[in-house]
C-alpha cells in the first residue's frame, strides 16, 4: 500500500468571510450605483446564452439557487495591503476606492448581469404571478463575502471557485495582475469586431490568447507555448510599444475583409508575422491599398494551401504548406521566408519603404535657416484652408529659429508617406503651424 501524502496548510494562508442572505433588489442596486466592481480579471465574459439567463430567472424564483455570489471587501483589504506594505496591492484597491466600489466581485458575473437585465425588462419574458417584479426583488440569494485579501489570494479564489468549469489558461493568465493582462484585455476590447472576422471561441478568451501569441512573436521572433505565453504575463516582458503600433494596420488589413466567410487562425498569424517584418524593415501598406494587399495575400494563401506536394522541410521531413500551418505557431522563419518570395512583386504597388532617418538634425536645422536666409514659414494652405490670415513667411534669427519650443523643422511632404528627410523636402516653420498642418500635403507644392 503506497503511503499517504501529507499536506500542510500554513494558517496564515486562511482568509475570513461571511455567508448571508441578502435581498435581489439590493444586490442590483449595489451593481448599478458602481458599489460592486466586475473586475474582468476574475470574471468569465457574458457567455450565458439566453437559455442560460431564463434558466437562472426561473431558480431564483423556485429558490433553487445553491452558489454564491462572492465578494472581496475593498475597504478592508486596502488597510491591510497598507500595513503588509504590499505596495502594488495598495495601489488597486486605493483606486478602486476612490471611484466609489465597496466590493469586488470574485465570481458571479453573469449571474449579476442577468438579474439587472431582468429587472430592467430587458430578456424579453414575464411571469404572469410577478407581473411588477415585487416577487423577484424580494427573492433573497447568498452573499459570500471575503474580509480582506491580496491580489494573489483572489487570483487563486477566482481559480478555485471554478473548478466545476475550470478555467482555461487564458482565463488563468487573465486574471494575473500584470501590464500585460491589462494591455490584452484592453486591446481585446478595441479589436472586437475586428477578431470577429476569425475563427475563434471569445467566450473562453482565445482572441485574447491569440493576442497573446500575436504579443510573443512580437517580442521574441518565436512562437511560444503556454507555459512561455504565462511567463510573458506574469515576469511582464511584452513589447508592448511596436505591438501596439504593428496590430493597428494588422487589423486594419483584417478589416478589409471582402466576404462573410471568416478567416482561420493560421491565416491571420501569418498575416501578423509578415506586416511584423515589413515594418521592421521599414515598410509600410500605403493607406488606399489595404484591401488590395489583403486580397493578395489571401490569394496567395489559398494557392499555397492547394498546393499537394511536400515542398517544405522541417526536422529532415518534408511537409506540405497545409501540415506547415497545421500548429499555428511552429516552423515560423520557413513559412515566413515563402510568404516573402511570392508577395514581393507586389511590394513596390501596395508599400512605400520609409527613410530610417525620421527627424532633421541639429545641422539640418542650420543648413535650412542659411539656405533661406532666415525666411521660415508661418502660414500656409492645406486641403484648400489657410491656418490664419496674413503672410506665409517671416525672417526671425538663427538662436531663435534654434528654439525647439517654437520652430521646427517640418517634412514638407510627409515623413509616413515614404518622403525622405533631406534638405530639399524640409522647411522651418512654426510648431503651431507644424501641428496644424499635420501628416498632410499642402497646396504649394501640389
Amino acid at each position: 500500500m503506497s503511503k499517504k501524502k501529507e499536506i500542510s496548510i500554513n494558517q496564515a494562508d486562511e482568509v475570513q468571510f461571511s455567508t448571508e442572505k441578502e435581498y435581489i433588489e439590493e444586490i442590483i442596486s449595489k451593481v448599478e450605483n458602481k458599489k460592486i466592481y466586475i473586475d474582468p480579471r476574475y470574471q468569465r465574459r457574458n457567455s450565458w446564452t439566453d437559455a442560460n439567463r431564463l434558466s437562472f430567472i426561473d431558480s431564483i424564483y423556485k429558490n433553487m439557487v445553491s452558489h454564491s455570489i462572492i465578494l472581496v471587501n475593498i475597504g478592508a483589504s486596502y488597510f491591510i495591503s497598507l500595513q503588509n506594505k504590499r505596495e502594488k496591492d495598495a495601489e488597486y484597491f486605493k483606486e478602486l476606492m476612490d471611484q466609489g466600489y465597496q466590493y469586488v466581485s470574485i465570481d458571479g458575473n453573469n449571474r449579476s448581469q442577468t438579474m439587472v437585465r431582468y429587472k430592467n425588462g430587458e430578456l424579453g419574458v414575464s411571469y404572469s404571478h410577478d407581473k411588477d417584479k415585487s416577487k423577484f426583488l424580494k427573492k433573497k440569494l447568498s452573499l459570500a463575502t471575503y474580509s480582506s485579501m491580496s491580489l494573489l489570494q483572489m487570483h487563486e479564489l477566482g481559480i478555485k471557485v471554478n473548478q466545476g468549469q475550470p478555467w482555461n489558461r487564458q482565463e488563468q493568465r487573465n486574471c494575473i495582475n500584470s501590464k500585460i493582462a491589462d494591455f490584452i484585455r484592453d486591446t481585446s476590447q478595441k479589436l472586437d469586431k475586428i477578431t470577429d472576422f476569425i475563427k475563434l471561441k471569445k467566450s473562453r478568451m482565445f482572441d485574447d490568447e491569440f493576442l497573446a501569441m500575436l504579443l510573443f512573436y512580437q517580442t521574441t521572433g518565436k512562437g511560444g507555448d503556454q507555459k512561455n505565453w504565462d511567463s510573458m504575463y506574469k515576469d511582464e516582458t511584452g513589447d508592448l510599444s511596436n505591438f501596439g503600433v504593428i496590430i493597428k494596420e494588422w487589423a486594419k488589413v483584417i478589416k478589409e475583409n471582402p466576404t462573410t466567410k471568416k478567416f482561420g487562425k493560421s491565416f491571420v498569424y501569418n498575416l501578423y508575422i509578415f506586416i511584423s517584418y515589413l515594418h521592421k524593415n521599414n515598410i509600410f501598406i500605403t493607406k488606399e491599398n489595404y484591401r488590395n494587399f489583403l486580397n493578395i495575400f489571401h490569394e496567395q494563401e489559398i494557392l499555397r494551401s492547394r498546393e499537394k506536394r511536400a515542398l517544405y522541410k522541417v526536422n529532415g521531413e518534408e511537409k506540405t504548406w497545409s501540415l506547415l500551418c497545421r500548429t499555428v505557431t511552429k516552423n515560423i522563419d520557413i513559412k515566413l521566408e515563402k510568404i516573402i518570395q511570392d508577395f514581393n512583386p507586389y511590394l513596390s504597388t501596395y508599400t512605400v519603404q520609409k527613410d530610417i532617418k525620421r527627424s532633421f538634425s541639429f545641422t539640418d536645422k542650420v543648413d535650412l535657416w542659411v539656405r533661406n536666409e532666415g525666411i521660415v514659414r508661418i502660414n500656409g494652405e492645406v486641403e484648400g484652408k489657410w491656418y490664419k490670415e496674413g503672410d506665409t513667411h517671416q525672417y526671425i534669427n538663427l538662436l531663435e529659429a534654434l528654439d525647439g519650443e517654437k520652430y521646427v523643422v517640418d517634412h514638407v511632404l510627409p515623413h509616413k508617406d515614404g518622403n525622405k528627410t533631406i534638405l530639399e523636402n524640409g522647411e522651418i516653420t512654426t510648431r503651431e503651424y507644424n501641428l496644424w498642418k499635420s501628416a498632410r500635403i499642402p497646396s504649394y507644392v501640389i
